[in-house]
């Protein structure tokens, strides 16, 4: 008896790490692929930072960001 109370009580820990990880009853989500944004703005941060760039990870946001919406114009 001691071990069938012992991997009942494994499956429900489990249970209840998954339910914490996920929300009660969810299932993990599938990714999705990157947006044509997330792609722009992937390879124009990559850049600013190739070229030392001196600013912040929100600056350069902003500037992506610009930079997108200029591009579509």
């Amino acid at each position: 008896m001691p071990d069938q109370d012992y991997k009942e009580l494994l499956q429900r820990v489990e249970k209840l790490e998954t339910q914490a990880a996920f929300g009660k009853g969810s299932k993990p989500k599938k990714s999705r692929a990157p947006s044509e944004y997330n792609k722009f703005m992937g390879e124009y941060i990559a850049k600013e930072k190739k070229e030392g760039s001196n600013k912040s990870h929100k600056e350069m946001f902003t500037a992506g960001a610009k930079a997108w919406k200029d591009s579509k114009k």
